[in-house]
């Protein structure tokens, strides 16, 4: 025999593991207190007690199973996602409890999250680990984009100087580095190049 640790939730109730039962020495005493004489010997009385061995008592969270069944469910136990738990009846049920994901709406990227058991995620839902790296970049272009349109007309401008001021830094930086190698490069070309994007940035 093995005993179940079980865990209700709701209305469900979940396996959280399978352990090997441990028998209780004084119960099993009890128990065959009337199977032993004075002519029994120790190793009688041994027989005896690992033939009539008492479960010892749990909690209404546990309960007895036979081998063969507890083996099937240690077997899905151990099988089972990063995702799920496995139910009484053997069955997965997904547990993204706490999870984030993404998920696209209207062209937009939105993040949720699932607070219950038992609830899948939404059709087309990306989890943080599996988003490709355009999705990131997306998701960090729509971001900035947001976090851009929340500024002010003074806090746009200012951005906007610094990083123009920072990109002009860049430019001369590189037309040094062109002029001890000896290549043509035209720091003004470059700059305004690289200013449109700043400038259509911060519109």
């Amino acid at each position: 025999m093995k005993t179940i640790y079980k865990e209700k939730i709701g209305e469900k109730t979940y396996i959280r593991f399978i352990t090997d039962t441990t028998p209780d020495r004084e119960a099993t005493l009890k128990k065959i207190e009337p199977l032993i004489t004075p002519e029994t010997t120790e190793e009688e009385l041994e027989n005896l007690i690992n033939d009539n061995l008492e479960p010892a008592k749990y909690g209404p969270e546990a309960e007895l199973i036979e081998d063969g069944v507890a083996e099937q469910l240690q077997q899905k136990l151990d099988a089972m996602g990063k995702y799920q738990q496995l139910l009484d009846n053997g069955e997965y049920d997904p547990d993204y409890r706490g999870v984030e994901y993404w998920v696209q709406k209207s062209g937009k990227w939105e993040k949720d999250k699932i607070e219950e058991i038992g609830i899948k995620l939404p059709a087309g839902a990306v989890l943080p680990e599996s988003l490709t790296q355009k999705q990131q970049v997306e998701i960090a272009s729509q971001q900035e984009a947001q976090r851009i349109a929340g500024l002010t007309t003074e806090e746009k401008v200012a951005e906007k100087q610094v990083a123009l001021n920072n990109l002009a830094d860049e430019a001369d930086k590189l037309d040094r580095r062109a002029k001890i190698q000896q290549q043509i490069f035209d720091p003004i070309i470059w700059y305004r190049e690289q200013a449109g994007a700043i400038e259509a940035k911060y519109a």
